[in-house]
């Protein structure tokens, strides 16, 4: 009779909830510590975010949203990253059939030839302008660190495929005293 109730009363709680928590944690939102500083400063290396990975089932990705991705052996190979599972987490500047202009020395790319800025990332590389065409079904993404990410900027092959993207990062909670809602 004890055993019975301490069951139903501590043991089928604690498992529903853990079994609840993968589940939210497979299908709608994961946890992810950043290990790289080439978002700062809207994400600082060590920050852990949570990343939506509902919203692109619902609508497009769009310019500027900040994505979670496993990135290609090319781009992981052009990065000297031989930390294979961890995602990268970046902006998107450039969609699908959109060109992309790099600007040395400013803080604005330009896409399709207009100017679009992210208020907080740093100025371009010091490096030769640059031009790239976005190919169907991918994606051209940058740090807001732009000086120090290794990033579309700086792959062989500049491009994240839409399939490899993960989902939105919406949050960074830790620290604790930097929790913000991520744009």
């Amino acid at each position: 009779m004890i055993l019975r109730r301490l069951i139903k009363d501590a043991l089928l709680p604690v498992a529903t909830a853990i079994t609840l928590a993968f589940l939210v944690q497979g299908a709608v939102a994961k946890p992810y510590e950043v290990p790289t500083g080439s978002m700062e400063p809207t994400i600082r290396a060590g920050d852990r975010i949570i990343a939506n990975r509902v919203v692109y089932h619902l609508r497009d990705i769009r310019r500027g949203d900040i994505i979670v991705f496993e990135p290609t052996a090319a781009a992981r190979q052009s990065c000297h990253d031989p930390n294979v599972g961890v995602p990268y987490v970046k902006r998107v500047i450039g969609l699908p059939g959109d060109t992309i202009q790099i600007p040395v020395g400013r803080r604005e790319v330009r896409v399709n030839g207009e100017l679009f800025d992210v208020p907080a990332a740093h100025p371009n590389p010091a490096q030769p302008a640059t031009v790239f065409t976005v190919p169907a079904a991918k994606l051209f993404v940058m740090g807001d660190n732009r000086d120090d990410s290794c990033d579309s900027h700086t792959w062989s092959d500049p491009y994240v495929p839409v399939g490899n993207v993960i989902g939105q990062a919406e949050i960074a909670y830790w620290p604790l005293r930097d929790a913000t809602f991520l744009k």
